[in-house]
């Protein structure tokens, strides 16, 4: 279903003092139980100024039970390349003919 697409990934807080984590990469397999992606994972931590960004993409397996949601991305997207603002302490892609992507918030 989302294997080869690009994806933004939300996944689920367990605790009130959890940090909302999204990963954003590609999905590479997939099953009934599991999703294989490589990408990287992007927060905004409360009275941070700058987001946290992981420096390298790296490849997970992620329990489909811990993900929130999940929203297909452009193909065209640079994930390499992203530019992002932050507005109303969210950080936002925008990204040309879609609509912006929020990527994290507190």
């Amino acid at each position: 279903m989302f294997k080869g697409q690009k994806v933004k990934i939300r996944l689920k807080r367990f605790g009130s003092n959890e940090k909302v984590r999204i990963f954003v990469g590609t999905v590479l397999d997939m099953n009934n139980e599991w999703l294989k992606v490589d990408g990287k994972f992007y927060y905004l931590a409360k009275g941070e100024l700058e987001p946290r960004v992981d420096k390298k993409a790296r490849v997970l397996g992620m329990p489909r039970e811990n993900i929130q949601i999940i929203r297909i991305l452009p193909n065209n997207l640079d994930l390499d390349n992203m530019n992002y603002k932050i507005k109303n302490n969210r950080m936002v892609v925008e990204i040309e003919n879609h609509q912006p992507v929020s990527i994290s918030e507190y």
